[in-house]
């Protein structure tokens, strides 16, 4: 019996009509996450309790910032309550305001920062908080952690399927492209595989800059570019004459499965917006990253794997404005000779990236192979679910 079998999926609504189009609102997309789910959440919850077997574990993301108090209050403590954050962030050096994660703007009224702040006091709650990275790479930041929380804290990364068995349909928000044979015919390291991952935007003039700059380079590429990646009414965003310019040089497209991708030998570095699962999944597979960070723990994400790790190289200065956006455009001049010093693998840069990223590499797989730091931390979390669920039904 696979596990998916054992696993049952409800549609939720975020008390938003169907059709509304929260990529082009996220402000009021938030408001409802904030304000207008949770009473849909408990409905659910109360369903689910009706029909059985009965709830015993709650495993929520910190930023359903109701989640605390809506299934906690009034209600058995018997649950176990587990929150899941994406990473964490290590730094042995001063991080700069431009490079810590949410603290870019002045104004804490906006309704951003009335989340961010909710979800760091409901982690509080928690019985234990379990995080998508690596003990030996995290250490010091996660020793802070739990000797300031008080609340057990298991790094069990990296948490992604690594291979996708044959037939097996995809689960990503848009339908994938497969790339395969236009990357078969392409030279061992020889294409930059870049993506901004499913969520954040870039403006219409940075992505004029992106692809005169991908262009003037003159290097195999393979560009995701999401139909909604400046806003979802917003179309033909790309130069005029660059997919005809473009088309002996590179490949765009919607949406790939970024694992098959990076795990493809003709790829030799990943342009990334630095979203943590990109990080993990990028480095996994021996990826380095050219780091262009949108918009919150992306910067500081981005200090970890350039400054820290040493597994990336950064393109451009990081800033941002008071909606989440780089304030100052990247130029086309800065982006051609940043990606042609990034993609030579045979110069000084290229070869420290490569041994930085295989070291980590051996680091994430000790972690997870029996005995290793994140298989002992997924061992120990379940066998304190597994007592917690006898001394409730003994």
């Amino acid at each position: 019996m696979s596990l998916g079998s054992l696993i049952r999926s409800a549609l939720v609504s975020d008390g938003l009509p169907q059709d509304f189009d929260r990529s082009l609102n996220p402000v009021e997309f938030d408001d409802a996450l904030l304000n207008k789910m949770e009473p849909h959440v408990e409905e659910l919850m109360e369903d689910l309790q009706r029909k059985g077997p009965p709830i015993s574990c709650i495993i929520t993301d910190t930023f359903f910032v109701w989640a605390g108090h809506t299934f906690l209050s009034g209600r058995s403590r018997s649950w176990c309550f587990l929150y899941i954050i994406t990473g964490t962030s290590s730094s042995t050096t001063p991080i700069i305001p431009s490079q810590a994660m949410y603290l870019q703007e002045q104004d804490v009224s906006t309704l951003s920062h009335q989340i961010i702040y909710q979800a760091f006091q409901s982690a509080r709650t928690a019985d234990w908080i379990i995080s998508n990275t690596v003990d030996e790479l995290d250490r010091q930041t996660i020793k802070e952690l739990q000797a300031q929380s008080g609340i057990p804290f298991s790094s069990v990364g990296p948490l992604f399927q690594d291979h996708r068995p044959k037939g097996e349909v995809g689960t990503s928000m848009w339908a994938e492209s497969d790339c395969r044979s236009w990357l078969d015919k392409k030279p061992k390291h020889s294409v930059l595989y870049a993506s901004f991952g499913s969520f954040a935007h870039v403006s219409k003039a940075q992505i004029h800059e992106m692809a005169m700059g991908l262009l003037q380079s003159k290097r195999p590429f393979l560009w995701v570019h999401r139909p909604d990646i400046v806003a979802s009414n917003v179309q033909d965003v790309l130069p005029e004459g660059f997919m005809e310019n473009s088309k002996d040089q590179g490949l765009v497209a919607q949406w790939v499965s970024q694992l098959d991708v990076l795990s493809h030998s003709s790829v030799v570095g990943f342009l990334t917006h630095c979203g943590w699962n990109s990080i993990m999944e990028s480095l996994w597979l021996g990826v380095p990253m050219l780091a262009f960070p949108l918009l919150t723990d992306q910067y500081t994400n981005c200090r970890l794997i350039v400054n820290e790790w040493g597994v990336a190289m950064s393109l451009g200065q990081v800033s941002r404005s008071s909606n989440n956006m780089r304030s100052m455009l990247v130029p086309r001049q800065e982006i051609a000779l940043t990606v042609v010093e990034f993609m030579n693998i045979d110069g000084q840069d290229g070869k420290i990236l490569r041994n930085n990223v295989g070291s980590v590499i051996e680091i994430m797989k000790r972690a997870v192979m029996n005995g290793g730091s994140s298989e002992n931390n997924l061992e120990g979390f379940v066998d304190y679910l597994k007592g917690r669920e006898q001394s409730r039904f003994p």
